[in-house]
This record gives structure tokens, sequence and C-alpha cells, in this order.
């Protein structure tokens, strides 16, 4: 029998195992066990009938594998041995995420602080200003030659500072939660 015929005969026994549970729920299984099939033949050199009836030997009948599949849906308890590619795949997310966050919710913290730290030093030289009909913020180094306002000093510094201090404090707690799980 070829290698992915196997798979299939495999993969169908396991579906029909878990039609206690929802299709959609049933489908999400399935879809997972073929990827760890897969990403397990991947990650060897040999991909020959044996190595597959080795992986499939680890996962267990599609019977038992099902039933720890019910009991992980149902009860709550650990999904079955052997098989950790979602947990692979949730910390390749969660890692990214903390990286994403802490990029941008420092960077944007940082910004708004420098913006108050400018104002208050370089009063004449940096600002804040609206476009007449509001379509426009602009951030400059120089005054505004066209038609626009300029955000007072009296609301750009406290509310950069306190805004830039929010985000760092609300990025710091995002990024230790985000730790956690990677």
């Amino acid at each position: 029998m070829a290698r992915s015929e196997l798979v299939h005969k495999y993969l169908s026994e396991l579906e029909i195992y878990l039609s206690r549970v929802s299709e959609a729920r049933a489908q999400e299984v399935v879809q997972e066990i073929e990827s760890h099939i897969y990403d397990t033949l991947a990650s060897q050199q040999e991909s020959s009938e044996g190595a597959v009836e080795a992986i499939l030997g680890r996962l267990g009948t599609p019977r038992e594998l099902a039933a720890g599949y019910i009991e992980h849906i149902t009860i709550g308890v650990a999904p079955p041995k052997g098989l950790k590619p979602l947990s692979r795949v949730k910390k390749g997310i969660s890692k990214s995420l903390y990286y994403l966050a802490c990029c941008l919710g420092y960077g944007s913290g940082i910004g708004l602080l420098a913006v108050a730290l400018l104002k208050l030093f370089i009063p004449s030289s940096f600002g804040v200003w609206v476009v007449e009909h509001g379509n426009s913020v602009v951030v400059s180094f120089s005054q505004a030659d066209y038609q626009a306002s300029e955000i007072s000093a009296v609301w750009l510094i406290p509310l950069s500072v306190l805004t830039g201090a929010g985000l760092l404090y609300l990025t710091t707690q995002i990024a230790r939660i985000l730790k956690m799980h990677i």
C-alpha cells in the first residue's frame, strides 16, 4: 500500500471514530493529525511506507486517538500524547504577537514621549498642526507654511505624556502575558 493510501485510510477511520463530536470539530482534528503526519515525514530523511507506519504506530490506533481527542474536547483532559503540532504553531504565533506588540507598543509610546519632550524643549521649532478641513495631521520640525492650526502645547504635552506612558504600561502588561505562552 502506498504511503498516501496508508495516511488516507488512517484518517478515514479516525473520522469515523470522531462521529461523537461535531463535524467541524472532527474535521479540525483530522486536519491536525494529517498536518502532524506530513510535518513529521518532512522532518525525517526517509519517507517510505515503513516511516509512515512508524508514525501511525506512535499515534496509536484511530480508535484510541479518537477516544483521547473526544476526552480532550468534552472533558478537557490533556490532548493525546505524542501530538504537539498545534502547540508549536501556538508558540510561534505567540512569539510573533509578542514581538509585534513590543515593537508597536514601545515604539508608539516612546514616540509620543519624544513628541512631548521636543515640544517642551524646542517649542518654536517643533509642532503638530491640523490642516483646516481636519483631514490631515502634520508633525514637523518647522513652522507650517500652509493654512493649518497648531495644536496648543497646553494640550499636546500632557496628552502625549499620558498617552505615551499609558501605552508603555499597557505594552508591558501585554508582553508579560504573551511571554507566558512562548
